[in-house]
């Protein structure tokens, strides 16, 4: 099974999941480098070692998808990930002023 890329923003996601396909359209809309994860064959072969890797790397069950990390960092699935793309938009859109008096 494969880890989160370290570098980009990691999908695992599975057929058939609607979120799955508004989180990927999501981070596209952002212009978001991200990797994609297709694990339709790690829950035929074996859905418990697989839920198993994903406890093991999230640090407790989380049984939804799609999993989403960023850089390595667990997010969530698809609302903690929307949320977490509009607050960094918003912290990295805010303007700083400053006051000059020269």
């Amino acid at each position: 099974m494969k880890e989160p890329n370290p570098k980009c923003y990691t999908i695992y996601s599975k057929s058939g999941c609607i979120n799955c396909v508004k989180v990927k359209q999501l981070l596209k809309d952002n212009n978001t480098i991200f990797e994609v994860i297709d694990c339709d064959e790690y829950l035929i072969e074996n859905k418990e070692e697989f839920l198993d890797f994903m406890k093991q790397l999230i640090g407790y069950e989380y049984r939804m998808f799609p999993m989403v990390f960023e850089s390595g960092k667990f997010i969530g699935g698809f609302n903690e990930t929307n949320k977490y793309v509009t607050d960094n938009n918003n912290n990295n859109n805010k303007s700083i002023s400053f006051d000059s008096d020269f």
